[in-house]
């Protein structure tokens, strides 16, 4: 074990993946080939959620897995986690009708000016309920995105999936996070990139499989 560690800490792009369980490391490869054409194109059937056009579209010239940056592994409850999301769409309602009702509402409504105070008074509700779901279930906010702008975007695939997973029974989620650097463009630039592969079960029987959590046309995070 201790060796494993030593290894994985002098070379991470190596040793950690080889401790990255095969499945995992299929559903990476199978997605980053995809996206460099040298694979079949319906590994980007793995994003979860599906397939936006803007995600069908993207592309890389080359790819590599620099390194396996963490895991991480939890188990809750299917009701607090659709109470938490509950309380803070809640939230963040509330906080637009206030901002609607200071800018007199109206589809020709303009610019709403806030003060400092008055922003942080009307966000102060939404960023408890932030809180409180980054404290309960800290593994499920991430890939949730909850605490940034990107957890209202209507292509967030969570928030459907808490949705369907219903509210009985307990649930699994793993999460393996990946830094991919790839070369793209005529400039053939070099980006490095997160690559989150997830697995979603419930007691009740679903299973999302292993999928590509999306940060591509939505979310560069």
């Amino acid at each position: 074990m201790r060796t494993a560690l030593l290894l994985c800490l002098i070379f991470p792009a190596v040793a950690c993946a080889q401790e990255t369980p095969a499945p995992v490391q299929r559903a990476a490869e199978t997605y980053l080939k995809a996206l460099s054409v040298t694979g079949d194109d319906a590994g980007r059937e793995l994003l979860l959620g599906g397939v936006t056009l803007d995600a069908r579209l993207s592309g890389v010239d080359s790819w590599r897995i620099v390194s396996r940056d963490y895991v991480q592994k939890e188990n809750g409850s299917l009701k607090t986690a659709t109470t938490l999301m509950a309380d803070l769409d809640k939230a963040g309602r509330r906080s637009l009708t206030e901002l609607l009702k200071k800018g007199g509402g109206g589809d020709d409504m303009g610019v709403v000016e806030l003060t400092r105070e008055e922003a942080g008074r009307l966000l102060a509700p939404t960023k408890e309920r932030n809180q409180a779901f980054l404290n309960t279930l800290p593994v499920l906010a991430h890939v949730a995105r909850v605490g940034r702008e990107v957890y209202w975007h209507p292509k967030n695939p969570v928030r459907p999936l808490l949705q369907q997973a219903g509210t009985n029974g307990t649930y699994d989620l793993e999460l393996y996070h990946f830094t991919v650097e790839s070369t793209e463009g005529p400039r053939r630039e070099t980006r490095r990139w997160p690559l989150r592969i997830v697995r979603f079960t419930t007691s009740g029987g679903l299973d999302t499989g292993w999928k590509v959590l999306p940060a591509s046309d939505w979310s560069p995070d």
